[in-house]
C-alpha cells in the first residue's frame, strides 16, 4: 500500500502508517499544539523512548484553505542529512565539538508521504523557559547559540540544498510557484525564499495601521526585501529565533547540570546572507529582554556572534553592509511581527512600530551614530563599532 494513501493529518492515520510500516511498538500517538504550518506528533515506544513525527500537508494546518507546497519538508529533511548529529560529516562538530547546541536529530524520512521522523527535543523552547525558569542562565545560551550559528555560516559557504534525486518535473513546478521576480537557483529552496520576504511585502500595513506613509517601507522592500532573492553567502536556518530553540537540562560525565539546546523548524533553510538569521534572532530577543524580564539574551548573542565570526580567517564579511542587513531585518520584524503577534497592548505595540521605523529611517540617512544609541545596538556598540569601519 503506497504511504500517501493514509491521511497523516490525523492521530489514527499515523498510527495506521506506523503499523503497516512495522512499527508496531509505538504504542501512543499524541497531536502537539503550537504549529501553524505542520501536523506535529509525539510518539512514545513500549520502552518510553519518544520521537516526534512532522508531516507537511499541501496546505497550513491552520488553514486549509491555504495553499502550502508539501515539498518543504524534503528540503528539512535535505538540511538535516548534512547537519544533524547523526551525519559523522556534520561540519558544526568539526567546528563546535563541546557545543552545547545541535540541529535536531533525523531519524528517518518518508519523502513520498512527506513525513519526517526526529528526536524529541523536550517539551520546552527558549521563549518559554526564558520567561519560566528562572535557574536558566540566559547570556550562557546567548553565547552558545551565537557561536553555533557562526559556526553553521561559517562551514556552509559551499554547501548546496538541491534535492537528492529530485526528478525535473518536480523541480520545475517548485520553481514555477515561486514569485516572478525570485531570482533562484537549483541549489536553494524557493519556498523559503518566498517565506521569508513575508515581513517586507507587508510592512506597509503596519505602517498603516499606525498612521505612517508606506513610502517608507516600500523603499525598504525594494533595496532590501529584494535582496533575498538573490542572496547566496551561505546556508541559513531561515526562522531562526528562541521558540525554534528547545531547551533540555541533563547531567554531564563529571555530574555537572548542564543544557542541551535543540534546533528545530528547518522547513524554510535556505542559502542568504547570514546578517537574516542574526538580524531575526536579535529582534526576538529584544521583545523577550523588554517584555520577559531584561536577562540580557540580545547583547551576549550580538557580542558572542562578532567574537566568533569576525575575524578574518572565518570567511564571514562582517562589515558595514553585513551590519546594515542586520539591522534593517531587524527593525522590519520589530515593526511588523508585534502587529500580528502581541506582545504587549497597544501602546506598546505603537512604540515597537515607532522604533522600527525610527530605525529604518536612520538607515537609510546612514546615520550610524544615532543606530549605536539604539535599543538593538546601545549595549553591543564597543564590539559592533569597528565592524563599521570596514567596507
Amino acid at each position: 500500500m503506497e504511504m500517501s494513501t493514509y491521511d497523516l493529518t490525523t492521530e489514527n492515520g499515523l498510527r495506521a502508517y506506523l503499523k503497516t510500516t512495522g512499527r508496531s511498538k509505538e504504542v501512543g500517538v499524541a497531536l502537539l499544539s503550537g504549529g501553524t504550518a505542520n501536523y506535529v506528533y509525539r510518539v512514545a515506544g513500549i520502552h518510553g523512548f519518544t520521537s516526534i513525527f512532522k508531516h507537511a500537508a499541501p496546505y497550513l494546518h491552520s488553514n486549509k484553505n491555504f495553499a502550502f507546497d508539501p515539498t518543504r519538508m524534503d528540503y528539512e529533511a535535505r538540511a538535516l542529512e548534512l547537519l544533524s548529529p547523526a551525519n559523522s560529516n556534520n561540519p558544526i562538530s568539526n567546528l563546535l565539538p563541546t557545543s552545547a547546541v545541535h540541529a535536531v536529530r533525523l531519524l528517518s524520512y518518508d519523502k513520498e508521504a512527506k513525513l519526517l521522523c526526529i528526536e524529541d527535543g523536550g517539551n520546552r523552547n527558549l521563549k518559554e523557559a526564558y520567561s519560566n525558569d528562572p535557574d536558566l542562565d540566559v547570556p550562557v545560551v546567548g553565547e552558545e547559540l551565537a557561536k553555533w550559528i557562526a559556526a553553521l555560516h561559517m562551514c556552509s559557504k559551499d554547501i548546496s540544498l538541491a534535492l537528492v534525486e529530485q526528478d525535473q518535473d518536480q523541480a520545475d513546478s517548485t520553481v514555477a510557484r515561486t514569485n516572478t521576480d525570485t531570482n533562484t537557483t537549483n541549489n536553494n529552496n524557493p519556498i523559503a525564499i518566498n517565506i521569508y520576504r513575508h515581513s517586507y511585502t507587508n510592512l506597509h500595513r503596519a505602517l498603516t495601521e499606525y498612521g505612517y506613509d508606506t513610502s517608507l517601507a516600500d523603499r525598504i522592500n525594494a533595496e532590501f526585501g529584494s535582496l533575498i532573492a538573490t542572496d547566496d553567502e551561505c546556508v541559513c536556518h531561515g526562522d531562526f529565533w528562541p521558540g525554534n530553540v528547545l531547551v533540555r537540562p541533563r547531567m554531564s560525565q563529571q555530574k555537572k547540570p548542564i543544557i542541551d539546546l535543540t534546533v528545530v523548524d528547518w522547513e524554510t533553510v535556505r542559502r542568504g546572507t547570514s546578517a537574516t538569521d542574526v538580524g531575526q534572532f536579535a529582534a526576538e530577543a529584544f521583545l523577550l529582554d523588554r517584555f520577559r524580564g531584561g536577562k540580557g539574551l540580545l547583547p551576549a548573542f550580538l557580542n558572542a556572534y562578532v567574537v566568533a565570526g569576525g575575524s578574518k580567517a572565518t570567511g564571514l564579511m562582517l562589515n558595514k553592509a553585513w551590519a546594515r542587513r542586520v539591522v534593517v531585518q531587524w527593525a522590519v520584524h520589530v515593526a511588523y511581527w508585534p502587529t500580528r503577534v502581541a506582545w504587549t497592548n497597544g501602546e506598546g505595540t505603537r512604540e515597537l512600530v515607532d522604533i522600527g521605523v525610527g530605525v529604518l529611517e536612520r538607515v537609510l540617512s546612514d546615520d550610524w551614530e544615532t543606530l549605536l544609541e539604539s535599543p538593538l545596538l546601545r549595549d553591543v556598540k564597543e564590539a559592533w563599532a569597528p565592524i563599521l569601519a570596514r567596507n
